[in-house]
């Protein structure tokens, strides 16, 4: 149980059902990370990694151990290891299983592309956005087991703030990797006019200890950015990082499935751009088309960095009602219970 997207709407779910008086478990490899799961019921695989081949007779025994004492009768599937390895075993039990398919998983080889479509064989699907189901509609069938869930922000943690900003941040929320586009922003900041770097600084988060961290801290000074840039550890408290900044970027260099920094930071009522494709786009297009971006284009993101300079507290203003609207987490997880429902009641 991490920190990432998808964990964190598990727990969401977790929470909401609680509310709703509807007993819920999470079973869930062990973590060393420190989260708040106050009130959430865990059952961790002590030792035991579901994407292990050899572990799966041990995890099978827990789960049936499981489903026969707390009386389950339905279990939604998240990742695609225990898909692979667990759903026909599940449903063999007579239980229905809810899947969650969360990005586009592409492969040049037909094993890996076996592996990745065991999440379409849930007796319900759940896509994270449209373009994610687009990409799959070729290996679905059966049209009624279809849904489309945007991921949900918990609007109470992604607050407004009304702290005076000592510093002008442009925020990179994602972790550090290959495609996440910190490297890209570095570029494109190291060319703008110095006036906007004597204004801005840029804000990542970096451990600096993985091979692509030191590659982004080597590029810091090659573009002699090194007074232009922060760089914090990870935290659970990353809200306070968005009441930290000025502006949220979103560049992953590859299309994203949802894209949930882009919510987080309209929820706080910071302006983002981000690029136009996948996720991101499906996100920002109907709130404010201007801050899409060609992501292989500096003079593209240029010009929506300048929107967001003029219009800044209109774009500030509107971004939470958006969300709200169209991404809360109460509106997630009220949607996921009616899939529990019907795939009941089927």
């Amino acid at each position: 149980m991490g920190i990432g997207g998808i964990e964190t709407g598990v727990r969401d779910i977790a929470k909401y059902l609680n509310k709703k008086k509807i007993k819920n478990y999470i079973l869930c490899e062990s973590s060393n990370k420190n989260l708040n799961t106050q009130g959430i019921k865990l059952i961790r695989l002590n030792n035991l990694k579901f994407k292990n081949i050899f572990d799966q007779i041990k995890i099978k025994k827990i789960i049936k151990e499981l489903i026969i004492k707390k009386k389950i009768n339905v279990v939604h599937i998240s990742s695609r290891a225990p898909a692979f390895f667990l759903i026909r075993f599940i449903q063999k039990l007579d239980i229905k299983v809810v899947t969650s398919v969360h990005n586009k998983y592409q492969s040049k080889s037909l094993l890996k592309d076996w592996y990745n479509n065991f999440l379409l064989k849930g007796d319900a699907v759940i896509f994270n956005s449209n373009f994610v189901k687009k990409f799959y509609k070729i290996n679905l069938y059966k049209k009624n087991k279809i849904f489309i869930i945007p991921r949900g922000i918990d609007i109470n943690f992604f607050y407004p703030s009304k702290k005076k900003l000592s510093h002008k941040f442009i925020f990179l929320p994602s972790r550090v990797s290959r495609w996440k586009g910190h490297d890209l922003l570095l570029k494109y900041f190291s060319l703008i006019d110095q006036k906007y770097k004597n204004l801005f600084k840029i804000h990542l988060i970096s451990l600096n200890q993985s091979k692509e961290e030191k590659k982004i801290n080597k590029l810091v000074n090659e573009l002699g950015l090194s007074k232009n840039v922060v760089i914090t550890k990870p935290t659970l408290k990353i809200n306070n990082l968005y009441h930290d900044s000025f502006l949220v970027v979103n560049l992953s260099k590859r299309p994203e499935g949802f894209g949930r920094t882009i919510s987080e930071a309209l929820s706080s009522a910071k302006p983002i751009i981000a690029p136009n494709q996948g996720g991101t786009k499906e996100q920002l297009y109907n709130f404010d088309k201007k801050l899409l971006f060609n992501v292989n284009s500096y003079s593209s993101f240029l010009r929506a960095f300048k929107y967001v300079i003029k219009n800044h507290q209109l774009i500030s203003k509107k971004g939470r009602k958006f969300v709200k609207k169209n991404y809360s987490s109460d509106l997630m997880c009220k949607k996921t219970l009616e899939v529990y429902n019907y795939v009941v009641n089927q």
